[in-house]
């Protein structure tokens, strides 16, 4: 299950290390959440786990889905289950690692952008401040 962390009314969806994205866990993550707004961000060099447990195409329809605004902040590699996490969110902001779709070539967070596979890049440091303030700053009026 990823970890929750509570923000200024935003909260953050921390994938730990983990051999496989769970998409259950996913699923009750953001049915626990209700309608709040949600960055999704990983640790230790990876967004979130490249490979993916049953239920997790499941799990990436949620997250379109979900009623408040999603921010990936990608501070890792996202490749296969992770790349489709973060394409799944409203918003991508990359610091770190590679991006790489299916069947395409592996991008930093600078061709990432220019291909238009991210929205904003920034320093590591920013990330979190930055995705936190965006996610907030679209978050409805009724999503206390």
């Amino acid at each position: 299950m990823p970890e929750l962390e509570y923000r200024a009314g935003t909260v953050i969806l921390r994938f730990r290390a983990a051999a496989r994205l769970d998409g259950a866990a996913l699923l009750a993550a953001l049915d626990y959440v209700g309608p709040k707004p949600v960055v999704l961000t990983g640790e230790g060099g990876r967004f979130a786990p490249a490979s993916a447990t049953a239920r997790f195409s499941e799990a990436t329809a949620a997250v379109r889905r979900h009623p408040a605004p999603v921010v990936a902040a990608i501070n890792g590699d996202a490749t296969g289950a992770g790349y489709a996490l973060a394409e799944a969110a409203d918003l991508r902001i990359m610091a770190a690692g590679v991006l790489r779709p299916p069947g395409g070539p592996a991008h930093d967070a600078e061709t990432a952008v220019a291909a238009g596979l991210v929205d904003f890049r920034c320093p590591p440091a920013r990330l979190l401040g930055l995705a936190l303030r965006l996610a907030g700053a679209a978050r409805p009026a009724n999503a206390a």
